[in-house]
Parts: structure tokens; C-alpha cells; sequence
């Protein structure tokens, strides 16, 4: 068997976000777990990408230069058409295998078996495939379908939940059900205190603080429900008596809330200044990986209000680090979370300020629920991850 994987993923301006992240782990996890099975990884010259630690360790593994770096974009069907497929159709065998981790990247369903795995139905259930201008929309939701639509062809489909499988099939009905697999993601977090201090304010140690991670701007995340959330929490401890000073801080983590060219961003700076919340919410800025588990375990708590998400990883990694979490009742939360998490209304604040509340003051009353969401987490690996992969590799008719 040969594994051909596109791993551009990893490179482009995604290779921190979920999908980025999920080929970077699926990839090192069947290069590990299956050394005798022989792997291609399709990759942009000269730039650098998040395999480059670790893909040296592995002897299987061919790596196939695909050209000069482009962008995901507009643009990904002239990229793949020009620099992809040619590349393909040189390397491919008889007994070759795709595995798609994106499809808006493009996929050879046509020619070579392939195997697509689909992270979310998030962009049609939001009428969201830019954010750009109107017409902008309207392109991308014609290539989206364009692309997507060659799934029809593919071998297998592997989602992240049941509620993305569930999704699919209600856009794709005359696929084939047993062909669709749900395949849970694994947590890739080293439980090791490292130092945070030059990620948040001086005095976090004496407040405290809740933290918002691994969110995205586009406005299914529903950054601001946080703030809006967070507000009203502060509120609260006004009316207590509390001057807001001294309140928690609200830490929001991530590279992506710098870019103040976003709009989804100048209206999350523009709220916190209107409502005076300068001094209580502070932004990290991009974080390395290793900094995830301190930066959450040391945290009051976690809230993550999306109201989509195919799997919901950085809630996974708040489990693992022993956090009370926050979530919106969206379907995959309430498929995977449910019992291990505070589910609210993200979109009610006044419901999302009294759940931070009664975290910040009934700290003993989730000593339980911590431990039974660390309990679950645990159940969550790349390596078992790889292996269901694998087992749906194996039933391919070559």
C-alpha cells in the first residue's frame, strides 16, 4: 500500500488552526504506527512547515517537492491543476491511496483512490464562505461546491463527529452512509508547566484569569459572545463591590486577534473600548504550542462559545489540562462535552456572565466535573486516531 497525503496544510495559514494542526498529527501518527506502509507527502518548496521537527525521524516517508508556495485561496484550483495533479499522476502506483485532509485544496477522486476527510459543514450552514464583500461570497461559495462536490467520487469519507457526518449526509444523501466514518481527533498537548509570564499582565498571578483559546475570527466563533460574557461577569462583581481593576482578567489567545485589518477584530477592540474593558482584557498575541497547557491549566477557567465546530480540539485540551469549561449548546458540544462541561446560551451574555461567575466563586462545586472531562480526554489520541484511518485505508478496492 502507498499513501499519498496532501500536507500543504501545514505550511500555509492554517498549519495552527484545526486543519493544520489535524495533518500534522494524522501524518507523524501513520508515519509512526505503520513503518512497514509506504507514504507520500506533497509539500511547497522552500517553506517551511510544522512536520519539519519531527518527519526526519521516518524512514517511509518520501517528501514531493509540488513547487513554489501559493497561498489558500482563490486561487487553490489553478495551483492544484498546474503544480498538484502533474506531481500526482508521476507518483502514483498501482496500489496508491490519497489521503485529502482539506478538500478546498483539491483532491484527484477521479484518477486515484481517494480517502477525504471533512472537518465541518461549518461555511453552507452560515451562508460563510468569505467574509470579504458579497461578491466575494458568491465566488468562494462557487468553488466551494465546485470542489466539495467531487466527494461524490471519493472511496471514503472520514469526519471528525457525528454531527458532521450527520451534516454531510444532509447536503450528499445519495452517499453512501457505511462509506462516511467518524474518527474523533486526538490531543496533542505536553502536561508541563512552562513559564506564561511574558504572554500575560504583570499582576495575573494576584487576579486571576479566564481564557479564551484557540478561537477564530469569522463570526461562527462568536468571539465577542466572550467579552459580551465577560462583561456582564465583571458587572456582577460590581454589584459586590468589586472595582473591575481588580476583577479576573479575560485572556485571549492567539495570533490571529492582532491583525486590527480584520473587521471581526476592529469590532472586538472597538466593544472592549466602549465598554471600558481595556485594563481587564489582554490579548497574547501568537503562542508556540508548548505554551497551551500552562496558559489553560493555570486559568480560572475556559470558555469556547462557536457556535459550529466539527470536533472542538482546544475544548479537548482545556479538559486535559484540568479547566472548568464554558461552552456553547452547539450540537458537536453537546455530542462530545455534554457531561463534562458548562453548557450555556453563547449567544445570552447574561447566561454566560453568571456560569464565569459561579466558576469564580464555587471553585470546589467543578472539582468533579474537572476530573471527569480529564477522565474523557484521555480517550482522545492521534494514535488511536491513525489507527481507524488505517483500517479505512485497508478497506479500499485498489
Amino acid at each position: 500500500m502507498h499513501i499519498i497525503i496532501d500536507t500543504t496544510t501545514t505550511q500555509d495559514q492554517f498549519a495552527f488552526a484545526g486543519v493544520g494542526q489535524y495533518t500534522k498529527n494524522i501524518t507523524l501518527s501513520l508515519l509512526g504506527n505503520y513503518p512497514n506502509t509506504q507514504f507520500s507527502i506533497l509539500r511547497f518548496k522552500n517553506k517551511i512547515s510544522t512536520l519539519d521537527k519531527d518527519i526526519c525521524k521516518y524512514k517511509n516517508v518520501q517528501q514531493v517537492d509540488i513547487g513554489e508556495y501559493q497561498v489558500n485561496g482563490y486561487k487553490n484550483d489553478i495551483t492544484y491543476y498546474s503544480q498538484v495533479l502533474p506531481v500526482i499522476k508521476k507518483i502514483k502506483r498501482k496500489d496508491s491511496i490519497y489521503l485529502c485532509p482539506y478538500f478546498w485544496r483539491n483532491f484527484p477522486s477521479n484518477i486515484l483512490p481517494t480517502v477525504l476527510f471533512v472537518h465541518d459543514m461549518n461555511l453552507p450552514l452560515f451562508n460563510m464562505y468569505s467574509q470579504q464583500s458579497p461578491i466575494h461570497n458568491l465566488i468562494r461559495k462557487f468553488q466551494y461546491w465546485k470542489t466539495l462536490n467531487k466527494s461524490k467520487q471519493c472511496k471514503f469519507i472520514i469526519c471528525n463527529s457525528q454531527t458532521t457526518k450527520n451534516d454531510f449526509l444532509k447536503y450528499y444523501p445519495k452517499y453512501p452512509e457505511n462509506n462516511v466514518h467518524v474518527t474523533y481527533l486526538g490531543i496533542d498537548i505536553n502536561e508541563k508547566q512552562i513559564s506564561t509570564d511574558r504572554l500575560l499582565p504583570h499582576d495575573y498571578k494576584q487576579r486571576g484569569y479566564f481564557i479564551y483559546l484557540g478561537g477564530g475570527i469569522n463570526r461562527s466563533k462568536n468571539s465577542i459572545g466572550v467579552i459580551k460574557g465577560y462583561r456582564q461577569f465583571v458587572f456582577k462583581l460590581k454589584q459586590e463591590g468589586v472595582d473591575k481593576k481588580n476583577a479576573p482578567y479575560l485572556v485571549i489567545a492567539g495570533g490571529k486577534f492582532q491583525d486590527t485589518s480584520k473587521p471581526e477584530v476592529a469590532e472586538l477592540i472597538k466593544y472592549i473600548k466602549e465598554n471600558e474593558l481595556q485594563r481587564n482584557v489582554a490579548f497574547t498575541g501568537f503562542y508556540e504550542d508548548k505554551y497551551a497547557y500552562s496558559l489553560l491549566n493555570n486559568s480560572l477557567g475556559f470558555l469556547h462559545l462557536a457556535l459550529y465546530e466539527g470536533f472542538g480540539i482546544s475544548a479537548a485540551e482545556a479538559l486535559r489540562s484540568k479547566t472548568p469549561t464554558i461552552l456553547h449548546k452547539n450540537p458537536v458540544y453537546e455530542e462530545i462535552f455534554k457531561n463534562v462541561s458548562v453548557l450555556v446560551d453563547g449567544l445570552n451574555e447574561l447566561e454566560v456572565g453568571n456560569a464565569i461567575y459561579d466558576i469564580y466563586k464555587n471553585r470546589q462545586k467543578y472539582q468533579a466535573l474537572v476530573q471527569k472531562g480529564y477522565d474523557l480526554s484521555l480517550s482522545f489520541s492521534w494514535d488511536k486516531c491513525a489507527q481507524q484511518t488505517f483500517n479505512i485505508f485497508e478497506k479500499v478496492e485498489i
